[in-house]
């Protein structure tokens, strides 16, 4: 395996799901797996470095414009955390076969998700500067759950727990969608980080691939928040699902 290819799969992977809002897990763990030929397991250790470290790179930049709920991130922070370290102690009893399905089937619903929004696209909506969520005790037990289950996701498949921390911020809990993002970015990359260093300990996290996919996650990123801006969305949707279905069937097959 040359590993030098990893860098501009994980530049293309940062790229294109930082344009989608997605971040680069989501492309760069079958991405690995299948051009690479990269253990889905160990390919899942290098998404959640390169998380981590797009997460601590992101986290200023919001907290600067006020786009972090500290209070509700505090709260959330030690369900999240629990979830991520079941899902890294999981890993080790967990058979990649399983792991793998699981993915395919995280991407389905990406992928359902999307084609919805493609065909009910949402008003624009007018900036809030009040980045706080609504906190009450009737919501405080799914909350809770929903981040833990966030956590787990994270742990397993290497994609951030941004998937389910974003809807729950923003739909449930009422906060703004931009303070949605800001706060689930700050709380990915506790969660990731504590996945990393479990995959560590069981010897999963492989230098040689995992530098290459971080620098390239990281490049990408910005690169993609300059795409972004020229790129029709509803362009950058349709090519996200062909290439999705595309990597379900591979996966499926593999």
């Amino acid at each position: 395996m040359n590993t030098l290819w990893i860098f501009p799969i994980a530049v293309g992977a940062g790229a294109f799901g930082t344009m989608l809002g997605l971040g680069g897990g989501i492309i760069l763990v079958p991405a690995l797996t299948l051009l690479m030929n990269v253990p889905i397991k160990q390919a899942v250790a290098a998404s959640l470095v390169a998380v981590a470290a797009t997460s601590c790179a992101g986290v200023p930049t919001y907290l600067r414009v006020r786009l972090v709920d500290w209070r509700l991130g505090v709260r959330l922070l030690i369900p999240t955390l629990m979830g991520a370290i079941a899902g890294g102690l999981m890993v080790g009893f967990i058979p990649s076969e399983a792991i793998r399905w699981l993915f395919i089937g995280l991407i389905l619903y990406i992928l359902g998700q999307m084609v919805w929004a493609m065909r009910h696209p949402k008003p624009p909506q007018q900036t809030s500067h009040d980045c706080r969520a609504r906190w009450n005790a009737r919501q405080r037990g799914i909350t809770i759950g929903l981040s833990a289950l966030g956590g787990v996701i994270s742990a397993l498949l290497g994609v951030g727990g941004g998937i389910i921390q974003v809807p729950l911020i923003h739909t449930i809990l009422g906060a703004p969608l931009r303070c949605a993002i800001g706060t689930s970015t700050f709380l990915i990359g506790a969660t990731a980080s504590a996945s990393a260093l479990l995959y560590l300990v069981q010897g999963k996290l492989h230098p040689d691939i995992v530098v290459p996919a971080v620098l390239g996650i990281l490049v990408g990123a910005q690169l993609g928040v300059r795409l972004a801006q020229r790129m029709p969305t509803t362009a950058l949707r349709l090519i996200f699902v062909v290439v999705m279905v595309y990597t379900v069937i591979r996966l499926a097959l593999k």
